[in-house]
């Protein structure tokens, strides 16, 4: 592929991750709705205000690797932390969610809310109205650091990222009507950190970028606005995903697995379109086999493993390979044709066709659609059996 087409297409990838992304106005907004969430439990009235109750969020949307819905109709799934300040030893877990539910209720009943919260086995899920285009999934949890320390201790692992441990409410645990040490843990702020130190070259680099471009002090430009490769990527792999998935959503493959694999993956590469190959490429070398089963840690519990689903139901990991071979074949084909019509067309049934078209207007005005497929000019690749010199 010569330069300038590989340039354009580097160039269409990180316009495609930006359009995948949740907009600056809808993400201020979701942030203003858990924050009055986090003031609505804290308030006087409040029953678990004396427990200094915290929300905060985990997942892609702490991470920065949302992606917008497919269609219009579909939601943002904002998913958060409620903190209180208690132990394990003096709240079972039924008891932990239901205070913290029967505040999210009395909130959704103060503000009007068209429908009351719905109980998951894990979390509250509070559904806006439509114009917002967003739920969230409320997740109640206790502080659990020295716990989780020593855990890890005393199964050979090193402590690390432990600080922001959590144990969490789970229906389905053994002991979730009666007070006992046993919870299930999570660590999503040690996740992002973790997360943050993969990329932390490109973060850094962006974020002075960034900050030259409006002449301001790094410091001052809020994390959320920064995009590494690595992020960028995760958005375009997991929008792969949701295509190729739309009409079998209970195998699609998870994002913390998309996530933590392609975060083992990424070397700080600048290049977009580059980090997708790599990452491509050496995903499965993350993917270990202990006594002859998938295991895929968790970086901050090494005793976790994202792939346990796998063993359950084998189907899974079948479905996890053939999407991972499909974007394999989907990014040669991109790399190996010959013009760019084949390219942008290419991209449409990866990716939705709105989306591409959106990326082509802003990028390329005067592109005609396969309708006018004669007056596009062909841009020829310099070697296209060996694009880029890689092999998938």
């Amino acid at each position: 592929m010569n330069y300038s087409l590989r340039t354009k297409l580097n160039e269409s990838f990180e316009k495609l991750s930006e359009l995948l992304d949740i907009p600056e106005s809808r993400y201020k907004q979701a942030v203003e709705r858990y924050q009055a969430i986090g003031s609505w439990l804290a308030r006087e009235e409040s029953t678990i205000a004396k427990y200094d109750p915290k929300i905060y969020p985990q997942g892609s949307f702490l991470l920065g690797t949302i992606v917008k819905p497919i269609t219009d109709i579909e939601d943002y799934d904002i998913d958060l932390v409620c903190e209180l300040d208690l132990t394990k030893k003096e709240i079972s877990q039924k008891q932990l969610k239901d205070m913290v539910g029967n505040e999210v209720k009395r909130y959704a009943e103060t503000n009007n809310m068209k429908h009351p919260p719905r109980e998951g086995n894990r979390c509250w899920t509070l559904e806006y109205a439509e114009g917002a285009q967003f739920h969230m999934d409320i997740l109640p949890a206790l502080p659990d650091r020295e716990s989780f320390k020593l855990f890890l201790e005393s199964k050979g692992f090193s402590p690390v990222w432990t600080e922001f441990a959590i144990a969490i409410t789970d229906k389905r645990h053994k002991n979730y009507e009666k007070i006992d040490e046993d919870w299930l843990r999570s660590n999503p702020k040690g996740y992002a950190m973790w997360f943050k130190e993969r990329m932390k070259v490109q973060f850094e680099r962006q974020r002075k970028l960034l900050a030259e471009s409006i002449k301001a002090n790094i410091e001052d430009v809020p994390e959320y606005k920064v995009k590494t490769p690595l992020q960028q990527a995760i958005q375009i792999l997991k929008r792969h995903r949701d295509i190729m998935f739309v009409d079998d959503r209970e195998n699609k493959p998870i994002s913390i697995i998309i996530t933590t694999l392609a975060a083992h993956a990424y070397n700080n590469e600048d290049n977009l379109l580059e980090v997708l190959i790599n990452i491509v490429n050496g995903m499965p070398k993350y993917i270990q086999y202990k006594q002859g089963k998938p295991w895929i840690s968790n970086p901050v519990n090494p005793t976790e493993n994202f792939a346990d689903k796998w063993i359950k139901n084998p189907k899974l990991k079948e479905k996890f390979e053939q999407w991972l071979k499909k974007v394999k074949t989907d990014l040669e084909a991109i790399l190996s044709s010959q013009d760019l019509h084949n390219i942008i067309e290419g991209l449409k049934p990866k990716f939705g066709d709105r989306v591409v078209n959106k990326v082509v207007s802003e990028l390329l005005p005067d592109y005609k659609s396969s309708e006018d497929t004669d007056k596009v000019p062909h841009i020829i690749i310099s070697n296209p059996s060996k694009p880029w010199g890689r092999k998938f």
